[in-house]
């Protein structure tokens, strides 16, 4: 059922800021104040953008056509779940079983997560595009395990999380729905290897439109590392013919990492590895290669506990951050892995001389993406402008709804 929807893009931030007597241990806002979750903002305006949509873009058939609506491509980045661990505490309480605190919070983050698709799911059906839509959900990594389980993350039971190479931070969930799926392929799983940046081929596809970047190439930057996926996902039969490719999905998929020496810190764009489908096998193995600027050492070469965190965790025997492995270029100092066989990366293979030639070759590889990786020049920090910011936007860093 839809809701009347009032527009954020016409109010000031101050309409908008909670206040002060509202705070994550304080929901209960004082006479005269606003305490709105975040995420309930967000949700409000892709109902709204929608909603407008169809009012704006709608154009009548003649006798015996259905009414049209033009295309429609929304992205909404949520912030769950993400830290800080905050919900409303109607979420949190259909967690009070949950000991841990901090797996409290995700659980219910996550929860409200899935109660908000589900509202832009039901506006999508009740204003009449369900039918006609796409929608694709995914995280952009792994669950974060780091700081002794204070993120409240697991990955159980895939190595490693958030900022690694290792499955549990690479590896994530990811679902394709809407009514233009075909009936055939719904409520199936694919094994393709997908990742997030082929969406943007994808898109382009069923918008009809050329994915490469002629700019771009003109200034001598490699071409967008991204393909046409519907094929692989709905099958070659069931793929209309406004894909820009027939391919029939990645055979290889390059892992990026960074030289920087700390989390979220600044540092050049290096490869970290490389997933590969194996022609003769199909086999997917996987090869990672560690910085030169970390020892090549690649972080959180753990595992966690289905339970993770709990109150019985000792933050002194899992710290991800200080277990690494190293990731040489040398078949004896490789990490190789079968995923196919081996999907929690128990076992590196690359030191069995049957799969030397493997090794080289998937290293071959890693060499020749080095050679066009793009490492933008992102500026330096300056806390100064941070601050001088939200003078200019009243207590906000800037205007991200225009």
């Amino acid at each position: 059922r839809l809701i009347p929807h009032t527009t954020h893009r016409t109010r000031s931030t101050a309409e908008l800021a909670n206040g002060p007597s509202c705070s994550f241990r304080s929901q209960t806002p004082a006479e005269g104040e606003r305490c709105v979750y975040e995420e309930a903002l967000f949700v409000d305006e892709v109902v709204q953008i929608m909603t407008d949509h169809v009012a704006t873009s709608s154009t009548e058939g003649g006798e015996g056509v259905e009414e049209q609506v033009q295309p429609l491509f929304m992205f909404y980045s949520m912030h769950l779940a993400h830290f800080p661990l905050q919900a409303p505490q109607e979420y949190l309480d259909e967690f009070a079983f949950v000991d841990d605190l901090e797996r409290r919070a995700m659980r219910a983050m996550v929860h409200y997560m899935d109660h908000a698709i589900g509202q832009v799911v039901d506006a999508a059906k009740d204003l009449g595009l369900w039918d006609n839509m796409v929608v694709v959900v995914h995280s952009d990594n792994g669950g974060e395990i780091i700081f002794e389980g204070t993120c409240g993350g697991n990955n159980w039971p895939l190595r490693g999380g958030k900022f690694s190479n290792f499955e549990g931070g690479i590896r994530t969930v990811g679902l394709v729905s809407g009514g233009y799926v075909p009936e055939s392929v719904r409520g199936t799983k694919s094994a393709a290897l997908v990742a997030g940046w082929d969406w943007y081929a994808t898109y382009a596809g069923f918008a009809g439109v050329d994915p490469s970047d002629s700019e771009a190439e003109a200034a001598g930057l490699p071409p967008p590392d991204s393909i046409d996926v519907w094929p692989a996902l709905v099958g070659s039969s069931a793929a209309t013919a406004n894909t820009t490719t027939d391919t029939a999905g990645r055979t290889a998929l390059v892992i990026g990492d960074t030289s920087a020496l700390k989390y979220n810190g600044d540092g050049g764009t290096l490869v970290g590895g490389l997933l590969y489908v194996e022609p003769s096998n199909g086999h997917l193995y996987k090869l990672l290669v560690g910085a030169k600027s970390k020892a090549d050492i690649v972080l959180q070469d753990v595992t966690t506990s289905p339970l993770f965190p709990n109150r019985s965790f000792d933050s002194a025997t899992l710290a991800p951050q200080l277990h690494g492995r190293v990731c040489g270029r040398h078949a004896m100092t490789g990490c190789m892995f079968d995923l196919t066989e081996d999907p929690i990366e128990t076992r590196t293979i690359s030191h069995e001389l049957a799969n030397h030639a493997l090794f080289n070759t998937m290293l071959g590889m890693v060499q020749d993406a080095e050679a066009t990786v793009f490492s933008p020049d992102r500026g330096s920090a300056d806390d100064g402008a941070a601050c001088a910011a939200t003078e200019d936007h009243g207590g906000y860093w800037g205007p991200w709804l225009l």
